[in-house]
């Protein structure tokens, strides 16, 4: 099928993300005994570059999409680089000297976000390579948000029960399982591409790169922009969540680690109620209802869940939150939907470079958030226990989900009369 099969690559590429996010900075700072400052220079460093490689890796594979009449070749070679500097950057040598562990992480992790985006962005824009329907473009990134919310679920269950069985080298043994995630799905997904790929009409031509033209697209601005704002909010959530639950909620890391797999597969099996919903109402009204009420949501939820109670953090935080939060599918398929008509009235084939855009955008916005999060805590003054219960729900509720609203606000504003959704 299809749709499974482009999916599947998604599974390795974001249990790279997950993993490589969430233990990353413990592994070298806790195990290999690297300075922290050091790490997390490196660490930002790589992140910096990243961004900016993004619309480039994307201009490029328009272009060999021209010459060859495909894109999909971008796949194993991108899982070879990424295999190559996951297996690097978690079996690093002994090195005494701070400055070798420096420029040890940050070679590595230069190695692997330039992976990550060779493999990652041609391979997002294979979507409208596949197939020029509309709705079947939504159901092809409806697939690959569920594999991605599956590799989520290995990216943390796989270290963990590494780490629970205490074996020798967790980290070592997870790269390996996640080399192997990342060998079964890109090949799946190449043989998939390889089979329904659509060759470029003899009318399409290709642009030059240039950034600000692209940024400044009245088609493409409003939905760039409230991605920008949403995700903001997005990241707020998910970097303050650990903090509530343990310290708000009065979770356990066993009930914890329930709540967040809840979510996922919640966010998981929304999705197709979403692309279901689309068939009556335009997509652009289901986008901003649905991250309109989650805005709301989001504000009422948190302050008041109940500590130490986890079915009710279950069905409000996993439940309610996760299937909100599966409208995000939207978000991508408005803008494969806008880059396609933008190549139907200019005849130029972009969409890598947009996704490239596109993934540069979510980039900057989470890089801004995280800076600001760590003065969110200072302000909720988490150290100080029962005093900073109302600050920390305030700033994972209200606050986050004013980002949310703003986003709504923002689309709304921006696309009246401008942009040829429905």
């Amino acid at each position: 099928m299809k749709g499974p099969g482009y999916g599947f690559a998604e599974l390795g590429i974001n249990c790279v993300e997950i993993f490589l996010r969430l233990h990353l900075l413990v592994f070298y700072t806790e195990h290999v005994g690297m300075n922290s400052a050091l790490a997390g220079l490196a660490l930002g460093l790589a992140i910096f570059w990243d961004a900016i490689i993004d619309p480039i890796v994307g201009y490029y594979s328009d272009r060999v999409r021209m010459r060859r009449g495909e894109r999909y070749s971008f796949l194993p070679w991108g899982f070879l680089l990424l295999s190559f500097s996951v297996l690097g950057i978690l079996h690093p040598p002994v090195l005494k000297n701070a400055w070798s562990q420096f420029f040890f992480l940050l070679l590595f992790s230069l190695l692997v976000n330039t992976a990550y985006t060779a493999l990652s962005v041609p391979y997002s824009a294979l979507v409208g390579d596949l197939s020029q329907d509309e709705r079947e473009r939504a159901r092809l990134i409806g697939w690959r948000l569920a594999f991605a919310n599956l590799g989520a679920i290995f990216g943390i269950a796989v270290p963990s029960y590494f780490i629970i069985a205490k074996e020798a080298d967790p980290y070592a043994q997870t790269a390996w399982v996640i080399v192997g995630l990342l060998a079964i799905g890109t090949s799946i997904s190449w043989l998939t591409a390889r089979t329904y790929n659509k060759p470029v009409t003899q009318t399409v031509a290709h642009a030059k790169f240039s950034l600000v033209s692209h940024l400044k697209n009245k088609h493409f601005m409003p939905l760039a922009a409230a991605y920008f704002v949403a995700n903001m909010g997005l990241t707020f959530n998910s970097s303050l969540a650990l903090y509530y639950y343990r310290q708000r909620l009065r979770l356990s890391e066993e009930e914890i680690r329930t709540v967040l797999l809840s979510f996922l597969v919640v966010f998981t099996l929304s999705i197709p109620l979403w692309l279901f919903l689309v068939r009556f109402v335009a997509k652009r009204k289901a986008l901003m209802g649905g991250v309109f009420i989650l805005g709301i949501s989001a504000s009422l939820i948190y302050p008041l869940l109940p500590s130490q109670r986890l079915l009710w953090t279950l069905i409000f935080a996993s439940g309610v939150i996760g299937a909100l939060v599966g409208s995000a599918v939207l978000l991508e398929s408005l803008l494969t939907d806008i880059v396609k008509e933008e190549e139907v009235r200019t005849g130029r084939d972009e969409l890598g470079l947009y996704f490239g855009i596109w993934r540069m955008i979510g980039k900057i916005s989470r890089g801004l958030a995280l800076a600001v999060t760590g003065q969110i805590l200072a302000w909720a003054r988490v150290e100080d226990g029962e005093s900073s219960f109302v600050r920390l729900s305030f700033a994972i509720g209200p606050l986050t989900g004013c980002f949310f609203i703003g986003s709504v606000l923002i689309l709304w504003r921006l696309s009246i009369h401008r942009t040829p959704l429905n």
